[in-house]
């Protein structure tokens, strides 16, 4: 599935951005924790940006291991971070997509993730924008 956001109705979005959003499979993929989470910042007033239903948003570096190798990505999602998120834990993340997005002039890919939750732990905060 892949869906075209029309500007200022996607998840922290404003006036002037568009993106386009494709979900990721991640039954292949085992996910670690590289850095802790903190709250994503908007760019211009530096206020913590929120989902689509007023949850905070954070983002989190993690690494992204598959059979042919490695990644690091910088992956975004809604309400605070569980107890235990923390670099070095493996983590569950739940309905991850990528995301191309343009805002004024500007292009780029983001990750967002539904909910990311250490490992074997379900029932905590950081669910749906």
């Amino acid at each position: 599935m892949i869906a075209l956001r029309q500007p200022g109705n996607g998840p922290g979005s404003s006036q002037g951005e568009t993106y386009v959003e494709w979900p990721i499979d991640t039954s292949a993929f085992s996910f670690m924790g590289s850095l802790p989470p903190e709250p994503l910042l908007d760019a211009k007033t530096k206020h913590q940006k929120t989902g689509v239903n007023g949850k905070p948003l954070y983002s989190m570096e993690l690494m992204c291991f598959w059979e042919e190798g490695a990644e690091l990505l910088t992956v975004s999602f809604p309400g605070a971070p569980p107890v235990g998120l923390k670099p070095g834990m493996p983590v569950k993340v739940t309905s991850l997509s990528l995301s191309h997005c343009s805002v004024d002039a500007r292009y780029g890919l983001t990750f967002r993730a539904a909910k990311v939750e250490p490992l074997g732990v379900a029932g905590h905060e950081g669910g749906l924008a």
